[in-house]
């Protein structure tokens, strides 16, 4: 009797596996023209019956519902679903201009009764506009589709901006849309070079999934979004983004003598080429800037944390600094704590947490940076102050981090101080008798100067001493002044930090993976020269570099060398095929360059 009750709970787990959630939804075309026919449909996933429709005012009804029905099974480790879905199709025609909502339609799915969603739909009067026919010949529907953008009612290719106008660092969203009236096929685009901006692509769906509908000056057009782009200009003035080239094949109808084939109908494709508009974008220079400002635009915030505030000498601290918002986040630069001379500091560990989307670049950049305390103390590591211009409020705003008090207790292996007692009269004593026991055996006796004590190396080792002391003090000093000039520590550890940036690199030459190569190539160079020569982030450009290395004397072979390369990581992200050299090649260049760059510029010192 168990085994029965068990098989028939387990044959009710089995079917619930198939169960899902009822759905139904509504769905038609966002906008239609006066006297256009188009489809209403409904689908539900699961058998229904008594489908109806709410008020249809101002829509005429021409046919249906036309049901049909499809299913899925699926198994997902061992989990098996299946999907039903049923839909009715109805065939509407706009009567009157203006803007509707269509209340949710419902329908009766075994005991329960369902509603779908609603809908707003707009009606535009539109404009009467001729299409390719099929008398036409190949010569026709090529100047209807390829002209130029301002005349074209049929075929036409858009770079759309959400702003115009910007300031230098604020992130732009631009989006390349296909405005088509025709059947057609995209061949080939070709994207333009986005030159004085910094780029980032959005991951966008299948472009067929993005299919839309627009209205243009009273023309509905079917529109393809094929990608989307977060753009940075990096300079001030007029910038331009080029013009981008699709070619496209376009499916023409072609009357022949023949009523057979004027039936079934016959078409060729006719390929066209078509191109955007260039667009202009005025990017205006920030207003004077405080002291700390780094060249960051956006909207952030700043939190700093430590993982210990007591500790032993010897032991390390690790310090978190998470910056999040929005704006140009892989540009932001380790912030620069003030540490105590006697903490060894080392190198900060970065990590991203970055989402691109049409509002730009959001997340978190978060900086690990390691210290270690070599004396015992009490210790105060200062606050950093964050400056970043505000796009929204069109000013700059300073974030600063809490300070940190770090007590640090003597170690087993630390330094300490040595505490001597003197010693009381009462600590020598003669036991028992006056004069000591007179020892006969034979005695080795050793003259004065044979001692250690009042001798010249007994002397010499309290000179050593001294002198120790006093080297030590002065090297402290020396790097206690090192650490205060940012420039000069920041100069010292470019060479270090260029070669981290290419073995960053030199793992992806194993992975084959080109785009996070030429990346950390371009972090390689932009940050070396950025330390090395001291050149403010935010007006670090190719003109500009080139024209300080020629100011630190390096030769122009070299400074051509590294304009070609930057080149080829710039075209690298726009246009892979263009670039002919493999990366093994470009980072065995890249790591001779640095090295040319190393002896050029400290032998011009």
């Amino acid at each position: 009797m168990i085994k029965q009750y068990l098989f028939i709970i387990l044959m009710f787990a089995g079917l619930t596996s198939f169960a899902q959630d009822k759905e139904f939804k509504m769905s038609t075309p966002s906008i239609v023209s006066v006297g256009e026919q188009f489809s209403l449909t409904l689908t539900l996933n699961a058998k229904g019956q008594d489908v109806k429709l709410p008020e249809l005012s101002g829509f005429e009804i021409l046919m249906g519902p036309s049901v049909s029905s499809s299913t899925s099974i699926q198994i997902i480790n061992g989990k098996t679903s299946r999907n039903i879905n049923y839909s009715y199709t109805y065939i509407l025609r706009a009567q009157k201009e203006g803007i509707y909502t269509i209340s949710p339609a419902s329908i009766k799915a075994g005991r329960d009764i369902i509603q779908s969603n609603a809908l707003t739909i707009k009606v535009i009067q539109g404009k009467q506009q001729t299409t390719p026919s099929a008398g036409q010949n190949n010569n026709q529907a090529q100047t209807e589709t390829s002209g130029d953008i301002s005349s074209s009612d049929n075929l036409f290719i858009s770079y759309k901006t959400n702003k115009r106008t910007v300031y230098k660092g604020e992130a732009i969203y631009a989006t390349l849309k296909l405005y088509s009236r025709v059947s057609l096929n995209p061949v080939d685009l070709s994207n333009p070079s986005f030159e004085g901006f910094w780029t980032q692509n959005i991951e966008i769906p299948d472009v067929n999934q993005t299919h839309a509908r627009e209205d243009v000056d009273g023309i509905i057009y079917n529109v393809y979004t094929f990608n989307k782009k977060v753009l940075i200009p990096q300079q001030t003035g007029k910038l331009t983004i080029e013009p981008a080239e699709m070619v496209v094949d376009i499916k023409q109808q072609v009357r022949s003598q023949s009523v057979f084939e004027d039936f079934f109908g016959s078409y060729r494709n006719v390929r066209s080429t078509i191109k955007s508009k260039p667009v202009s974008i005025t990017v205006k220079d920030l207003p004077a800037a405080p002291a700390n400002f780094k060249g960051t635009v956006g909207d952030f915030r700043i939190s700093s944390s430590v993982n210990k505030s007591e500790i032993k000498a010897n032991e390390a601290i690790t310090i978190k600094t998470t910056i999040s918002g929005n704006g140009n986040l892989k540009h932001i630069t380790t912030p620069e704590f003030s540490f105590p001379p006697d903490f060894e500091v080392y190198d900060p560990q970065t990590s991203y947490n970055h989402q691109v989307n049409e509002n730009g670049i959001s997340g978190t950049t978060t900086f690990e940076q390691v210290v270690i305390p070599r004396f015992a103390g009490e210790f105060t590591i200062p606050a950093v102050k964050f400056v970043y211009f505000d796009t929204n409020s069109k000013s700059f705003k300073t974030l600063s981090t809490p300070s940190f008090a770090i007590k640090v207790e003597r170690g087993i292996d630390g330094q300490s101080s040595t505490v001597v007692s003197s010693l009381s009269k009462e600590d020598v004593k003669y036991i028992g008798k006056d004069i000591r026991y007179i020892k006969q055996n034979d005695v080795k006796l050793k003259e004065k100067d044979s001692f250690l004590h009042g001798s010249i190396p007994f002397y010499g080792s309290y000179a050593m001493a001294l002198i120790a002391f006093l080297a030590i003090t002065f090297v402290q000093k020396k790097r206690a002044r090192e650490n205060a000039n940012i420039a000069l520590t920041r100069n010292k550890k470019a060479s270090k930090m260029a070669r981290k940036h290419l073995k960053t690199a030199s793992a992806c030459v194993k992975k084959n993976n080109k785009e996070e190569f030429y990346d950390a190539l371009q972090r390689a160079f932009w940050g070396y020269l950025c330390d090395k020569l001291n050149i403010p982030m935010a007006e670090l450009n190719r003109d500009n570099a080139s024209s300080t290395l020629l100011e630190n004397n390096v030769n122009e072979e070299t400074i051509n060398e590294f304009i070609k390369l930057i080149d080829n990581c710039e075209m690298a992200r726009f246009a892979p095929a263009m670039v002919e050299h493999p990366i093994d090649e470009q980072y065995k260049q890249a790591e001779k360059l640095i090295g040319k760059f190393e002896k050029q510029i400290r032998k011009n010192a």
